[in-house]
């Protein structure tokens, strides 16, 4: 076993820590999406161990799927510097917005249990949402990085031949991970995170390439 597919084999575990982590952010019984702005009134009612347990998943799990990406653009510099360049700047950004994403996630619902006790519901609204213009260019900004810029580059590396792996691996990117989750969430079925589940798809094209 080299150490790509070590690594890519670590990344599996580590996209699954980080795909199970939106799991508790969502409303227990329900399938909608994890709200980006302003409140949801069921976090009054909701045990604060959820919230503090998906940070503790997304801080153990995200990290496995920035060095994936990393080893990736490692592998692409070999046939393709300005790609494995892009690459690497795309994780750069990704790794340091994605983590803060994750925390305001988990933050909003702790700090409104607390305000709630002592404010009326309006009030409370209005000071969750203030954090919302101070936190959407930075989580913006991960979604565009870690949703398309992940995917663009590395279908750019495979369709090049930069990433020497099979034509059909363009689809294990973050988007691919979307049309394998959507139709089951559209059949009511309870998924876990999007993205988490695409740093999975990310792990095992490390392995094919790096074996």
């Amino acid at each position: 076993m080299n150490s790509y597919v070590a690594w890519g084999i670590f990344g599996i575990i580590s996209g699954f820590l980080a795909a199970f982590a939106d799991v508790p952010l969502v409303m227990p019984n329900q399938s909608e999406n994890i709200k980006l702005d302003g409140v949801c009134p069921w976090w009054a009612d909701a045990t604060s161990k959820r919230f503090k347990v998906s940070f503790l998943l997304s801080f153990l799990g995200q990290p496995g799927g920035y060095i994936v990406m990393w080893l990736l653009a490692d592998m692409i510099s070999k046939k393709n510097t300005t790609l494995a360049c892009i690459l690497k700047i795309v994780t750069l950004l990704g790794c340091y917005t994605g983590l803060m994403s994750h925390v305001v996630f988990c933050l909003k619902p702790l700090l409104y249990q607390k305000l709630c006790r002592k404010m009326s519901d309006d009030e409370n609204n209005e000071v969750i949402k203030a954090i919302d213009p101070i936190f959407n260019p930075p989580m913006y900004l991960a979604g565009v990085m870690l949703w398309l810029g992940i995917a663009v580059t590395v279908i750019a590396a495979i369709l090049t031949g930069a990433l020497p792996v099979p034509k059909w691996c363009a689809f294990l990117n973050p988007i691919g991970s979307l049309i394998v989750l959507m139709p089951l969430k559209k059949c009511g079925v309870r998924i876990i995170g999007a993205l988490g589940f695409g740093f999975v798809l990310l792990s095992v094209l490390l392995i094919i390439a790096g074996a």
